[in-house]
């Protein structure tokens, strides 16, 4: 069963505002049909009150924060776009320091970088799934990305840039996935994409996943690399 921000909130016995803040920051999972919110009974079922890991960093911080760590080299240097200033370097530091020392990693960072990109779901036609995942214009993540060792080859999960997303949209015939059937494409809009995504990048989209072997990939993903 599919619910609305207002019935969301009558279940959950708060405020339209809030509910609709739980959705967007992603501590309820959503997404948008028709320019309204809707979500899923069974994940707003999983939610559990409480104060959150950390509040979610703004989308150009998430970036950069995801692309400080890398497992092997020290030297490979941030997009233009992403080059923090001296007060962000500042904040970086202090944000790196705070992951050492979480007891939750996985949980600090779903909080963090809730807001990396906009998660658009899709129906594709399975036919079309090869073919699209060698599309340019979009950069493979999570269960896609080599680095899960999931090989999900029925689906495609991958970032592309904003003003791309409507194109690639239109070229492949996605349809909006409609509520309570499972997408089998999953685009996610930033303003600037890599050609190669940080490793956190990936583990990031495993951890937002429920199942097991997700969850244990975005773990194995995490212990592989370190700030530098």
């Amino acid at each position: 069963m599919a619910l609305s921000i207002p019935e969301l909130a009558k279940r959950l016995n708060v405020n339209e505002s809030r509910a609709r803040q739980l959705v967007q920051s992603g501590r309820i999972r959503g997404q948008r049909v028709g320019g309204r919110w809707i979500v899923d009974e069974a994940d707003a079922v999983q939610y559990r009150p409480g104060k959150p890991a950390g509040r979610p960093l703004s989308e150009r911080s998430a970036w950069q924060l995801m692309s400080c760590f890398w497992e092997d080299s020290p030297g490979r240097s941030l997009l233009a776009y992403f080059e923090p200033s001296p007060v962000e370097k500042h904040r970086l530091k202090q944000r790196i320091n705070r992951l050492e020392e979480s007891p939750d990693l996985l949980k600090l960072l779903a909080a963090w970088l809730a807001n990396r990109a906009e998660k658009f779901e899709f129906s594709s036609s399975p036919d079309d799934i090869a073919e699209l995942r060698e599309d340019k214009r979009i950069h493979l993540s999570g269960v896609s990305h080599p680095r899960s060792r999931l090989l999900a080859n029925s689906e495609v999960e991958a970032y592309v840039r904003r003003d791309e997303l409507k194109d690639v949209v239109r070229d492949w015939f996605l349809v909006e996935s409609i509520p309570r059937k499972r997408p089998n494409v999953i685009l996610r809009a930033a303003e600037q994409v890599p050609d190669e995504l940080p490793p956190l990048v990936v583990a990031a989209d495993l951890a937002e996943r429920p199942g097991v072997r997700e969850q244990q990939a975005a773990r194995e993903i995490l212990r592989s690399v370190h700030a530098h």
